[in-house]
């Protein structure tokens, strides 16, 4: 079967969230890095396939499903949304861990933004964002672009102006791809660099 991207079902929830966790670790896997497996996934895919499922795309092949893209098309009126319908159910399984008790391990990092999910900035003429990952067995094969091109797509039909995304401070490669695919950077801090691109 040739490689293919098709649109989320829910009956993928349960590989997405696996996808995030064996990728988690600046695109390495991180399931040595989690005693919960699945408390990365409701951080940083769980709201996108929930709440927005029309902006999320998997990619697959002969073995089945292995990358994913997903994002929001309103990254503002996303965020109030993960508020107010996705978070408060979380916050009734996990306890907030203390001050006290840091430092943290990675799945206390990941149950205190639950608590106190970052806020995002606000880049009104990048209103739209996205995360991508694939599995090892689908990087370096051109597909990360493809997966780009196709989700860009899906949001200037549906009326989007331009997008912006974050990565991590000591993600060389990452960086070097957005800026060939013709993102520039917006800003950056001591962790982590925002790039944006315009669909004007």
């Amino acid at each position: 079967m040739p490689l293919q991207i098709i649109p989320y079902n829910a009956i993928y929830h349960d590989l997405v969230y696996e996808i995030c966790l064996k990728t988690g670790n600046a695109g390495a896997g991180a399931e040595h890095l989690h005693n919960d497996p699945m408390v990365l996934g409701h951080v940083y895919a769980g709201p996108y396939i929930n709440l927005e499922p029309e902006s999320a795309f998997l990619l697959e092949d002969e073995m089945g499903v292995c990358g994913y893209i997903i994002g929001a098309l309103d990254t503002l009126s996303f965020f109030n949304k993960i508020k107010s319908d996705w978070l408060p159910e979380l916050q009734k399984q996990y306890s907030d861990p203390t001050e006290s008790s840091k430092p943290w391990n990675k799945d206390e990092k990941c149950i205190h933004l639950l608590f106190h999910p970052e806020i995002p900035q606000d880049f009104p003429e990048y209103p739209s964002h996205l995360h991508i990952d694939l599995l090892p067995r689908a990087q370096g094969k051109g597909l990360g672009k493809k997966m780009m091109d196709y989700f860009m797509n899906n949001l200037k039909l549906r009326g989007s102006k331009g997008l912006h995304l974050g990565l991590g401070i000591k993600n060389k490669r990452a960086f070097h791809f957005y800026k060939k695919y013709g993102m520039k950077e917006l800003k950056r801090d001591r962790n982590s660099i925002i790039m944006g691109i315009s669909f004007k």
